[in-house]
Order: C-alpha cells, then structure tokens, then sequence
C-alpha cells in the first residue's frame, strides 16, 4: 500500500512536541485559564499530561523577553 504524505497535525505530531509551532506566544491569562481548567478537572488530559506547567513556563518566558 503507497503511503500517503504528511500533512497538517499528522506531520507535527511526527515531528515531535517540542517544536515550535510558530503560532500566538502564550500569555499569562492563556496560562491562568489552562490552569483553572485542569484544577476544575484534575483528571483531564491538561492535568495529568503536564500542559498547564509548559503553559506556565512559557508565558513567563515570553513576558521576561526569552526565547
């Protein structure tokens, strides 16, 4: 069977999730909401997979002006 090419979400996600997907920076309200939702829910995918600790690292590097 050919393999069909790559594309959208599919190709990311083969990349990795380290990559930098080049869309909106997280800002801190962005951090805040994600992680009200995971503590609402502590069950969820955003809380056992670690999301609202990447969220929260990045809006704090992207308001101290690291990259």
């Amino acid at each position: 069977m050919p393999q069909q090419p790559t594309t959208g979400s599919n190709k990311q996600a083969q990349q990795g999730s380290t990559q930098n997907s080049g869309g909106t920076k997280m800002t801190p309200e962005s951090a805040a909401r994600i992680q009200s939702a995971a503590d609402r829910n502590p069950q969820s995918a955003t809380a056992t997979g670690g999301f609202k600790e990447r969220a929260q690292s990045s809006a704090a590097k992207n308001t101290s002006g690291k990259k």
